[in-house]
């Protein structure tokens, strides 16, 4: 993997994880005439302090190498809206169309609120915002017919309507802020064509299933009437009560279609609350259970009062699913080995090899599972470097440069879009370049050190992810006597927690070699396979903070943020918790001398009084995020302390839900890692090293006379958790 190659190939697959005899269908696109499609086997991963990743692949058995006619997709980006036009609005003397509508871009550009459509797709005009804020009717070349006499202000909620058509001839259209006066501009001419009107899209011209001029802002009420423009926008204006005037003065006729975002917002339809029945479908999955024009901080649960939910954010830069076609379906053999691979896409100019795992059946899993954190690899997807870690000295990661033809693959939970409001929803129907083999090391890199670690020292080690965990439950750990989780499995659905609690609960044995663990809620789509969300809320290190009213998700309603003030602490399944994060030099542990005669013994055989002075990650095994034992947050756990670190600079401080207060400790005792085992009963058990920089001293050599008590104590550790002999005597 040079980083001198041009990446003008990329793909995904759909899913991330399939077991041995299901299909894998693969994506691609690419600007070279022709690609070749591989399937490799990961030898190895490991890490050079001058160039970064050293991958080493294999052609893995039982697969052949295909040459595929190089193709090139678009990247679908943007949210809208698709609903049918009913055949009373398109015979309507009189075609309306109002909204309540909240402009958040930050830039001047054009965007399309409402587009028509005949029944070949052919554009018939629409309702636009100018460059300039100002609403506009457009025809079907785009031209301007009749636009506002002021601007539209950014992030005030404003009610807009537009008569296309009416008996007497011309056009109006009005705009007024909410509970404000109305601005009415009318034109002789009118938008002809609307009688052949069969769809209408809300948010974006639609053109070839990839949308152009995407709205960044937020709709509510959106509707079809067969009344004038100045009675619809002084409706809205009028805030609840003129909306309610208008439908009582002129009874169901009146309103022909009026999509209402107030309920089922976990899912892609929008309910025509109006007697047409033309209920739209999203795309994209722009935000909902938001705010809308009528909330007045009474509640902040979407359940409990819908009507002041009542909108949607659409988003110039969503995108849920890229809607590539497949490339190929790839059978896997049932006699595939489980584990991590990789589609090698090669061409002239360049090359991309995207990951996927096999699983293996239930009936011939290994005794040693790696749990993969894919929900986490989805929320860092695609994010900034500098959101992901320190900087390593390494001048490019291939697999991270731009691809040709493509602008961008979405966006993370680490980032905001392009109107500043938080990405809440990550998705993997898209290209992740931040999941790949030759990247920064913060995710899946330090993943495959472990993956190689674990197969050099008890061969066959079968991978899962965390999608699996969801969906399966307890499921998708049976057979499996040891799991291991990756170095940073930050993001967990209830399903998840309950499966690992019950897996521990029922004599499994869990290793969590890694830091700030278990840490946020997410909550994962039924509609979108494997998309994610987020909703960060009132404490936590994090990137932004949901608005006021805003921290219920919208796919299952859930409250969102830590885990921590949900009441699931990560110490009480893993006995320790996220503690402070630093990154720059990593420390070392001091061995707890009361360990040495308790039930975690055996954690610490041949171990001096002090351990994990090396490692890729900042010289040491404990750093970057730590984690430390709180027995307040766990005060019926069976804790026991094995090791504490020492040796972080005063750059690892405390994290912000540890804090009472704005004024720092720089000789913070609380500011560190600890190794620690929890006993479930008499068999489970939990191992966690309460650090990110541990799997980086598992390859590293160690002192000078090549000793590494790091591979040492992991090795203590799963040797005993594959003896099923329990840790206590019966009684």
């Amino acid at each position: 993997m040079s980083a001198s190659r041009t990446k003008d190939a990329v793909g995904y697959t759909d899913p991330i994880a399939v077991t041995a005899g299901e299909t894998l269908r693969v994506k691609v696109s690419t600007t070279a005439r022709q690609v070749r499609l591989g399937v490799r086997t990961i030898e190895s991963v490991t890490w050079s302090q001058e160039t970064g990743p050293i991958v080493s692949l294999a052609n893995a058995e039982g697969f052949e190498d295909v040459a595929l006619d190089g193709i090139h997709h678009e990247v679908p980006l943007g949210s809208y809206a698709m609903a049918p036009v009913s055949e009373v609005a398109r015979g309507s003397a009189t075609k309306t169309f109002g909204l309540l509508f909240m402009p958040t871009s930050k830039s001047g550009r054009r965007q399309a609120i409402a587009q028509f459509y005949d029944g070949e797709g052919i554009s018939l005009g629409g309702l636009w915002v100018d460059e300039d804020r100002h609403v506009a009717i457009v025809d079907a070349a785009s031209a301007t017919l009749l636009r506002t006499g002021y601007p539209l202000e950014r992030g005030r909620w404003m009610a807009i309507a537009a008569t296309f058509a009416r008996p007497t001839g011309g056009a109006l259209l009005a705009v007024a802020p909410l509970h404000g006066d109305v601005s009415v501009a009318g034109d002789a001419r009118q938008l002809g064509g609307l009688e052949m009107a069969r769809s209408l899209s809300l948010g974006a011209c639609v053109t070839g299933g990839i949308p152009g001029g995407a709205v960044d802002g937020r709709f509510a009420d959106p509707m079809l009437a067969a009344v004038d423009a100045q009675e619809v926008a002084s409706a809205l204006a009028g805030g609840p009560e003129g909306w309610r005037r208008i439908t009582r003065a002129h009874g169901a006729a009146a309103i022909q279609t009026r999509w209402d975002f107030s309920r089922f917002p976990e899912s892609d339809r929008v309910v025509d609350a109006g007697p047409a029945r033309c209920d739209a479908v999203l795309v994209n999955t722009p935000t909902r259970a938001i705010t809308g024009p009528f909330w007045d901080g009474s509640v902040f649960d979407w359940r409990q009062r819908p009507d002041h939910y009542n909108a949607v954010h659409f988003h110039s830069d969503d995108l849920a699913d890229c809607r590539w076609p497949d490339a190929l379906k790839l059978e896997i053999p049932q006699d595939c080995a489980s584990g991590l691979y990789g589609i090698s896409l090669e061409t002239e100019r360049g090359s991309d090899v995207v990951p996927f795992v096999v699983r293996s059946p239930i009936g011939s899993r290994a005794p040693v599972a790696l749990l993969l954190p894919t929900f986490t690899y989805l929320s860092y997807g695609n994010a900034p470097m500098v959101m992901r870690g320190p900087d390593h000295g390494i001048a490019s990661y291939p697999d991270e440069q731009p691809v040709d033809g493509h602008p961008g693959f979405g966006r993370s939970h680490y980032d905001r879009h392009d109107d500043g409001s938080p990405v809440m929803l990550s998705s993997r129907l898209r290209p992740v370049l931040s999941m790949r083999f030759g990247s920064l090391p913060w995710g899946l890199i330090p993943d495959t050190w472990l993956l190689t670690w674990l197969m050099e020292q008890y061969g066959q080690v079968d991978v899962l992810t965390d999608e699996d965990l969801h969906r399966e439950g307890i499921d998708a750990l049976a057979g499996h006597r040891v799991v291991v989780t990756g170095n940073h499995p930050e993001y967990y659905s209830t399903e998840m927690l309950d499966a690992l609690d019950a897996y521990c609960d029922d004599g499994g044995r869990l290793l969590y070699l890694g830091g700030n663990g278990f840490y946020w809620r997410v909550s994962v789509s039924n509609r979108v396979p494997g998309q994610i969300e987020v909703r960060r809320t009132e404490d936590g290190t994090r990137a932004w903070i949901a608005e006021p009213g805003e921290g219920h998700h919208m796919m299952d309603g859930g409250y969102g943020g830590l885990w921590r003030r949900l009441g699931r602490p990560p110490n009480r399944l893993a006995g320790v918790g996220f503690a402070a994060q630093g990154f720059d030099e990593s420390g070392y542990y001091k061995v707890n001398p009361d360990a040495r005669s308790g039930l975690a013994a055996f954690a610490l055989d041949g171990i001096g009084d002090t351990l994990g002075h090396h490692g890729w990650l900042g010289n040491g095994a404990a750093g970057q995020e730590v984690d430390r034992v709180e027995r307040r947050l766990a005060p019926d756990a069976d804790i026991h302390l094995v090791a504490s670190s020492l040796g972080h600079p005063p750059s690892m401080l405390r994290t912000k839900e540890e804090m009472l207060s704005t004024v720092l400790p720089f000789d913070d005792p609380k500011a560190r890692s600890d190794i620690a085992i929890r006993f479930a009963g008499r068999s489970g058990a939990v191992f966690s090293v309460g650090s990110m920089t541990w799997v980086g001293a598992l390859l590293d050599g160690g002192d000078t006379k090549g000793r590494n008590d790091v591979v040492r104590m992991t090795a203590n550790v799963i040797n005993r958790f594959l003896d099923p002999a329990p840790f206590r005597s019966a009684g």
